[in-house]
């Protein structure tokens, strides 16, 4: 680290914060992700700030939509607990995450870790706290298909749901461009009732900040094909992530001069 260049906190649970997690996800017993957060967001080094709660609805449904922010020390399910946190305090609902089922590529210190072993761990952990697995874009179109409908019928039923379109695994501080077919999700989403509730995820002066803006419902114009309707509310979601953002953390959504 160079001379003046400002110090980032770390982001690592502490032991009883970790074993904890790992009891919980052994037993297999349903819990609240909103409550057991409280937990790992005590633990963050650097106390956070979330702003603009008062635009999340005292009720569900929604969809919660966030950038995937990532730096090395600061994995992005800390921000997702933090959201997770700030939609159990405004509506004493929980927030079920959207997530990749497994990871394809995965080490720790360098050893690579088998995609059916991350299945088998995410698969216990997102049946106790009720996270909603996403077949990757390998997987086939029925199985994509099959987790699509369990979501909107989630949302028909007034669940409060959350997801990251970049999806993406690894550093992503600045934005990156949404994955095809996200729009296509999030209009489905929005036409079974969940209106669109964006949120940045940033840093200032080594705190974790989460902003949320106002809901809006995508717009999209009859008559467009399938592909321009998904690339127009991809661009409308992913504005409203990069308008709460500091303007170096714009990436791909940068505005053209």
């Amino acid at each position: 680290m160079s001379v003046g260049t400002p110090r980032v906190p770390r982001y690592r649970p502490s032991l009883l914060t970790a074993l904890r997690a790992i009891v919980y996800v052994a037993r297999g017993r349903p819990r609240s992700l909103g409550h057991d957060a409280y937990y790992a967001v005590a633990a963050m080094p650097c106390p956070p700030l979330v702003r603009g709660v008062e635009h999340l609805p005292d009720s569900g449904p929604y969809c919660v939509v966030a950038n995937h922010y990532e730096r090395p020390g600061l994995w992005m399910a800390w921000p997702g607990l933090l959201l997770a946190q700030a939609v159990m305090e405004k509506s004493g609902s929980d927030l079920h995450w959207v997530a990749i089922e497994e990871w394809d590529s995965f080490r720790i210190r360098g050893i690579q870790i088998p995609p059916v072993l991350t299945r088998l761990v995410f698969d216990r952990t997102y049946q106790v706290y009720g996270i909603i697995a996403m077949p990757p874009p390998y997987a086939s179109a029925k199985e994509r298909a099959g987790a699509i409908r369990d979501t909107a019928h989630q949302v028909r039923n007034g669940a409060i749901v959350g997801l990251m379109p970049e999806g993406t695994v690894g550093e992503t501080p600045e934005l990156l461009p949404a994955r095809e077919g996200v729009g296509t999700f999030l209009a489905l989403l929005a036409a079974a009732g969940a209106p669109i509730c964006p949120a940045g995820i940033h840093e200032e002066e080594g705190k974790l900040i989460v902003r949320f803006g106002p809901p809006f419902k995508p717009e999209v114009p009859r008559g467009v094909s399938r592909e321009d309707a998904d690339r127009r509310v991809r661009d409308q979601v992913m504005t409203s992530i990069r308008d709460l953002l500091p303007p170096s953390l714009w990436g791909a959504y940068r505005p053209s001069d």
